[in-house]
């Protein structure tokens, strides 16, 4: 699925809306007193078929209100970087820009209850997304060794200076597998304004989102001969955040059963960080020598959610959404982020954790809302 530019999204969804309005025209009842502009809804029209009082805003969710959704998210805004060069070392042969996360498949669910006219209470969760990438590159020609491949290695800052079982590779390749989920527990209060096509909702409440990650470098080399060597690093992070959140919601009435909504949050959370390292080399038939090495620290992380969304009211206890959302968060410890790049310290102990990682996941998102 390519990528789409959420204000796209919002702007062509509002056009549909306006469409539909204006087809259901002749459906809005024909009063006198019918001004351009003014809604009236079939509930408010009196016997005698006079409309008593303009259409004001009043969300559909009932007493019990369940939401699900399906969701199509990207994996983006990580920092590039490289983990093979081509004989220099500055010519980059493979890096994370050749990953591409593109729009993998979630869902999203969401129950609430309200618990007056203005107060309810929401329980949601989002994920069941996964990335898998992987790429590789290879090199046959001929080195100063006298062997094929000419990849230099990360470990080496890429060949500065050049170590015979690191570099001169002819195969290298990365790997990454990426997984991310969200619950939240939230209030939302319904702010008091002057009647008319638009609501505004204050919302507080607590979040956990988990971040798992895998990295895997793999590299292959003649040299030194006749053995050849074989470098395998794998590394697991974790990120488990838990706080509080605040944010709010504005919505804009359309028509009766058409309107759109923009929700944003901006959360603060303390993230249990860490990272498992584990370093084999050897020749390339085997076997390798391992090392492993991990380290857990906590710090405070950093998250924003912005939604856009259209909806239209299919029946009293059926309303059918799309929109658009992205979560950003900074503060992660990352897979490739925590690839240690030095030889010294990988074969003693990988024991650092870089945890200054940021992404973002987003994308469209179409589904249902039941309520009674």
């Amino acid at each position: 699925m390519s990528r789409v530019a959420p204000t796209s999204i919002v702007l062509m969804l509002t056009l549909a809306c306006f469409s539909a309005a204006r087809a259901q025209d002749d459906a809005c009842c024909s009063c006198p007193t019918n001004r351009p502009g003014v809604w009236y809804t079939p509930d408010l029209i009196s016997p005698a078929g006079l409309c008593e009082k303009p259409f004001l805003f009043q969300s559909p969710l009932e007493t019990t209100y369940f939401t699900a959704d399906t969701v199509a998210f990207r994996r983006d805004w990580q920092a590039k970087q490289t983990f093979a060069t081509l004989n220099d070392p500055t010519t980059a042969a493979l890096g994370t820009h050749n990953l591409d996360f593109g729009h993998q498949p979630g869902l999203k669910v969401l129950a609430g209850r309200r618990l007056n006219d203005s107060l309810a209470v929401e329980a949601s969760f989002l994920g069941l997304m996964q990335w898998d990438e992987a790429r590789s590159v290879q090199d046959a020609t001929l080195n100063s060794q006298g062997t094929l491949g000419n990849l230099f290695s990360p470990l080496t800052s890429f060949g500065s200076p050049a170590q015979l079982g690191l570099d001169y590779n002819s195969f290298v390749s990365i790997h990454t597998v990426s997984q991310f989920n969200n619950a939240e527990l939230n209030l939302r209060h319904r702010l008091d304004t002057v009647p008319s096509g638009m609501q505004f909702t204050f919302i507080a409440g607590l979040r956990y989102m988990n971040v798992h990650e895998r990295f895997e470098y793999r590299a292959r080399s003649f040299s030194p001969t006749p053995v050849g060597t074989a470098n395998a690093v794998d590394v697991v992070t974790k990120n488990g955040m838990f706080g509080p959140q605040i944010g709010g919601m504005a919505e804009f009435q359309i028509e009766p059963r058409c309107w759109i909504s923009f929700e944003a949050k901006a959360v603060m959370l303390a993230n249990d960080a860490g990272q498992q390292t584990q370093y084999t080399v050897g020749p390339l038939v085997g076997p390798g020598t391992t090392t492993n090495g991990a380290r857990t620290q906590e710090r405070a992380t950093f998250a924003g959610d912005m939604a856009a969304t259209a909806v239209w009211k299919f029946s009293p206890a059926i309303v059918g959404r799309v929109g658009y959302q992205g979560i950003f968060i900074d503060g992660l410890a990352l897979g490739s982020d925590n690839f240690l790049l030095n030889a010294a310290n990988m074969a003693t102990g990988p024991n650092d954790l870089a945890r200054g990682g940021h992404l973002a996941f987003h994308g469209p998102f179409a589904g249902v809302t039941v309520t009674w």
